[in-house]
């Protein structure tokens, strides 16, 4: 979403709204859990789990609403004024023994009270689930409590110029950040994806294997209509939905940079549009393929490619972690640290995508080696909902300007865009009235797009 010429995600707006409360409601389903199972051990893995999903929405929303600087051309003067005045605020806290008369006066917590109250869920978690082995990787294990932790110290590693008293910032936090996302690979017994995995047009992306660590596993009492569904939006095959017709894809010039010799590439259809090398990969007729556009993905398929019947074809499994992504973690991580070895693990982790890659000399280090490595990650995650934490957190440019992107997208940015400092509804600081004065600013309207 590009709310840089609407007002799509401003506080007034239902998206804000729509954002803030399912991830409130998640957290409301967790606190259930965790109220009624209290700290009876004998129900001490419940507690673990409620515990890991509780960490994961907390980590996201502070993800989403710590509102660090940006710019844009239109951008209203006021804003970064406006910002600082909030500047280390990200949402309020509310856990299983909140009242309502606490929550109508509830202030966003500091960026160090929010990682202090996520690492002690965390901490609880992992020594509820040392010993437990869930039947399905729809409910969070012991190394995804370690890959959890990695992710929140990698984000406290951006903050290299802040000193807490309770949670490591900076250097601290990223070799943090490369321990605890080694801890998840040695933990979770995963194996990185193969190629067949991957390009599988039945199975691809839909269906949990030897890679995943935590997943969300859709049975067919979860199917509601024919939208309402990953796969309605999110695959070429969903000719039922939206998929076939949105076609969601990579940027042109993200592909470009993909070795000629990266299976993943075989992701995406290419520029040339050859049938021939995408029907492999892909359960459409030549004929249907017909409208399909360059650069269109292919990664996530319905189950067992099915096209028509929805009711079949969204019962898939979603990814909400996997090993490789802990493996791309510790590569970025310890590079912010010792580039040698940091280029070492993207170049081991690389050897199962394309090989022979090495890292290029001009990216081996500093900066730009950080670059190659989140590059790697965004081939890697697209689509996996995961990247724009990074590109935040590394106050990273998208160039879309002159690369396939539709109309009202054409952005190119300098640094973070400041609508990834998302905004808290009106109608929830209505009700907590300490935050109509500490809401983050308006970013939209920041672009005047033809």
């Amino acid at each position: 979403l590009y709310p840089c010429q609407t007002s799509a995600l401003n506080a007034a707006s239902g998206w804000s709204m729509l954002h803030y409360m399912n991830y409130y409601q998640f957290i409301k389903a967790a606190n259930d859990v965790l109220a009624t199972v209290g700290e009876d051990e004998s129900l001490s893995e419940y507690r673990g789990v409620a515990k890991a999903f509780r960490a994961l929405f907390y980590l996201d929303l502070v993800r989403h609403y710590d509102p660090l600087p940006a710019k844009a051309p239109l951008l209203d003067p006021e804003y970064e004024s406006q910002r600082a005045k909030v500047d280390g605020l990200t949402v309020p806290l509310v856990t299983e023994t909140s009242t309502v008369d606490e929550l109508r006066n509830n202030p966003r917590m500091t960026r160090e009270a929010a990682f202090e109250f996520i690492f002690s869920d965390l901490d609880d978690a992992e020594a509820c689930l040392a010993n437990y082995t869930p039947a399905q990787k729809n409910l969070p294990s012991l190394a995804v409590v370690y890959g959890l932790k990695a992710r929140a110290y990698l984000w406290l590693g951006g903050f290299s110029d802040v000193n807490y008293e309770n949670v490591p910032t900076g250097e601290a936090a990223y070799r943090l950040a490369a321990e605890y996302a080694r801890k998840a690979i040695d933990a979770s017994g995963c194996t990185i994806m193969t190629s067949a995995q991957w390009l599988d047009p039945a199975t691809g992306f839909n269906t949990v294997n030897a890679a995943w660590m935590w997943a969300m596993i859709q049975s067919t009492d979860t199917v509601l209509n024919n939208l309402l569904s990953w796969s309605a939006h999110m695959s070429l095959d969903a000719m039922y939905g939206y998929g076939y017709n949105s076609q969601p894809g990579i940027p042109s010039n993200l592909y470009a940079r993909i070795n000629p010799n990266d299976f993943r590439r075989n992701s995406f259809v290419n520029p040339e549009r050859d049938w021939a090398s995408f029907q492999p990969y892909t359960n459409l007729t030549e004929e249907e393929f017909e409208i399909i556009a360059p650069y269109a993905s292919a990664k996530f398929h319905t189950a067992g490619g099915e096209k028509s019947d929805y009711a079949t074809a969204t019962v898939t499994s979603i990814p909400l972690m996997r090993v490789e992504e802990m493996y791309l973690t510790e590569a970025e991580a310890t590079a912010h640290y010792d580039e040698a070895t940091g280029k070492r693990l993207l170049e081991d982790f690389m050897s199962y995508r394309a090989p022979g890659y090495t890292v290029p000399a001009a990216n081996s280090s500093g900066d730009l080696l950080i670059d190659e490595i989140i590059f790697q990650k965004r081939i890697e995650l697209w689509g996996e909902g995961l990247i724009l934490f990074d590109l935040k957190r590394l106050n990273m440019s998208i160039q879309n300007g002159s690369n396939n992107a539709p109309s009202g997208a054409e952005v190119d940015t300098e640094g973070r865009a400041p609508w990834w400092n998302q905004t808290i509804p009106v109608s929830i600081a209505q009700r907590n009235t300490v935050l109509l004065n500490t809401n983050n600013p308006d970013p939209c309207m920041s672009y005047n797009l033809q």
